[in-house]
């Protein structure tokens, strides 16, 4: 019997130590990818400015940003692109968004901007909003962004000139965030670690898989032939995450996508407190990883034994006296991952090094957008109710 027992309880160590060393293999793969990825989506700042570039329409959609608007204009007025034209649309705004650029616009020959029209019945708002503008544009290219974006002089230059050495149709930059709260510091950098630590850049740049096409809303930049070949936004009118939806129907359509690092040249502030982040999340995070419930059940295991339980592991091993080696090279490996973005990306490093609470708190959001779609709520957004799909 204590044969049995002591073989048992060498079973279980030999088990542990196979699953660290899995997580161990696993998290030098990830930091591995998050190099490779940063090398990647390198962009050259030179860019070559020609007198025959074509037209580029920059489109913005605008709903009651009265108190952003005119900022994001301003940037925009800056940009070194010579043949640009700003189209704002006002999104029925219950606000002065309208009168704050249209003042603009005296003063500015290639900023318009136009009224929307009443929401009709099958669509989202900011969907609509969007397909307006891409009929109301002239230019060859697109960029649609958003109110709360600050764009770098050079940011409409630069997904030109990447656009053309990739020979892309489509190109989305990952953006700088502009955080204050504690909320967005320990949350949001969520972002920069899912697009650059575990999606390989070169399968998204090079897979004609449809359905590992990225699109990140405040910068979509999509050449006008492409955009109404794949349907625009009238082919994804009901979509919650409109971008990602845009940039599936680009590769369905056998066009060319390419991600770059944006954060030199376009910051945005997604949210401004807890609640916001809670709700703007939860209104689009199940539907980000394909509405799947298997996904979800696999993205949390993953999550929890790549970035919890290697510290949990190394404080119970600290209490209770036991071999600490393992846990503590992974949770180094993951520190290291954290602090290369926070270094990268501008970030917060003391809020980086809070690496667990962040996926926890993610994984809690991901839990609640699945809770959501399951019961048919519906979250306000922006003065309107969005089902939660």
């Amino acid at each position: 019997m204590s044969l049995i027992c002591g073989r048992s309880k060498q079973s279980q160590v030999g088990d542990m130590e196979s699953l660290h060393m899995a997580i161990l293999v696993l998290l030098v793969l990830l930091g591995l990818n998050l190099i490779q990825n940063i090398k990647g989506m390198r962009i050259d700042g030179n860019n070559r400015v020609e007198k025959t570039m074509p037209l580029i329409s920059v489109l913005i959609p605008a709903r009651n940003e009265e108190e952003r608007i005119g900022r994001c204009a301003a940037f925009l007025l800056k940009s070194d692109y010579p043949h640009l034209e700003i189209i704002i649309l006002d999104d029925n705004s219950r606000d002065r968004t309208y009168e704050v650029v249209q003042r603009l616009s005296q003063y500015h020959k290639n900023l318009r901007i136009i009224k929307g029209q009443k929401l009709p019945p099958g669509w989202n708002g900011k969907n609509w909003a969007c397909h307006q503008l891409a009929h109301a544009a002239k230019g060859e290219w697109f960029l649609f962004t958003d109110a709360d974006t600050c764009h770098s002089p050079n940011s409409v230059s630069t997904a030109f000139e990447a656009a053309k050495k990739s020979q892309s149709h489509f190109v989305t930059a990952i953006p700088g965030l502009i955080m204050k709260t504690w909320a967005e510091k320990l949350i949001l950098p969520v972002i920069h670690f899912a697009f650059i630590v575990l999606l390989p850049y070169k399968l998204i740049n090079f897979s004609n898989n449809s359905r590992v096409a990225i699109g990140i809303g405040p910068f979509l930049f999509i050449q006008r032939r492409c955009y109404f070949s794949c349907g625009g936004f009238e082919a994804i009118k009901t979509e919650i995450l409109d971008d990602m939806a845009l940039a599936r129907r680009v590769k369905q359509n056998k066009a060319k996508l390419s991600v770059i690092d944006g954060t030199e040249i376009v910051k945005v502030r997604f949210y401004t407190c807890f609640k916001e982040v809670w709700s703007g999340f939860s209104k689009n995070a199940f539907q980000a990883i394909g509405s799947s419930p298997h996904f979800l059940f696999g993205i949390s295991l993953a999550c929890y034994f790549l970035f919890v339980y290697p510290y949990f592991c190394l404080g119970t091993a600290v209490y209770y006296g036991q071999s600490i080696t393992l846990p503590f090279i992974q949770v180094l490996i993951v520190s290291a991952i954290k602090l290369t973005l926070s270094t990268r990306f501008k970030t917060s490093i003391i809020f980086s090094l809070l690496h667990p609470i962040m996926i926890i708190l993610t994984l809690l959001i991901l839990f609640n957008s699945f809770r959501l779609t399951l019961f048919g709520k519906k979250i306000e957004w922006k003065e309107r109710l969005y089902p939660v799909e």
